[in-house]
């Protein structure tokens, strides 16, 4: 089942992540290079590591079938199984509490591992992508990998969920994050001024210190963390601190 439920991960992964770099890298055209967020490309070595580390993140997140399975079987979590029993504009209101609660979480636990003491052990292998693709969404060192998966746990514990929904937040996450590793940024896929964008992300990528949000910046303006680059394309790597 681990293998089943790995696979199918991987699965998703190389079509929401496939199809972006098909366009964006294989086959762009005049108008899509205007978007393109740094001048160089990407070395093909790097690109090769960012799906190392994204598969082996993929088969951990596997791994989490077990914990999921016994607790759902075991009535441990707030899973309920028909979208009448709380009605669909609850199961819409569901879906918009996991994304905040996933936005928050994410957050406080990139900050994290932003700290001195766990950087360079943990999330230095994610920061080595300086100029990331959409293979970079999840290139985690195994311990970030395992940390990124708990607030699964917090929704399936602390929210009344229904599968779809739970579902259609976890392929929304991963198009987010396929979204914000992208290395362009296409006017055309933004949506309002307090979402976290490609070139938001780009920048943290080379600025550790700045843009921790995931879908929107709120923390990062509330904590002082946000910054707004205006500079299209960048070339110069700042030192991660």
């Amino acid at each position: 089942m681990w293998i089943l439920v790995s696979l199918l991960f991987v699965l998703r992964y190389l079509i929401m992540a496939g199809i972006p770099f098909l366009v964006f890298y294989v086959i762009p055209g005049k108008k899509l290079q205007q978007a393109k967020i740094q001048e160089n490309t990407p070395e093909a070595k790097k690109i090769g590591k960012e799906i190392f580390y994204s598969l082996i993140t993929l088969f951990i997140y596997g791994s989490g079938i077990w914990f999921f399975t016994a607790w759902v079987q075991h009535g441990m979590t707030m899973h309920y199984n028909e979208i009448s029993d709380y009605g669909a504009p609850y199961a819409i209101l569901s879906f918009i509490m996991m994304v905040f609660l996933h936005d928050t979480y994410f957050y406080w636990t990139h900050r994290l591992i932003h700290h001195k003491s766990l950087f360079r052990y943990i999330h230095k292998v994610h920061h080595q992508f300086t100029n990331p693709t959409p293979w970079a969404a999840f290139s985690f060192h195994p311990f970030e990998a395992i940390l990124s998966m708990g607030v699964i746990p917090i929704i399936i514990f602390c929210l009344p969920w229904h599968q779809y929904t739970l579902i259609a937040f976890i392929s929304f996450m991963t198009l987010y994050d396929v979204y914000i590793h992208l290395g362009y940024d296409p006017r055309g896929l933004r949506i309002g001024s307090w979402q976290i964008t490609p070139t938001d992300h780009n920048h943290h990528h080379q600025d550790a210190r700045v843009n921790y949000g995931l879908y929107f910046s709120f923390w990062d303006q509330l904590m002082g963390t946000y910054k707004k680059y205006q500079k299209k394309r960048i070339s110069k790597e700042i030192p991660v601190s």
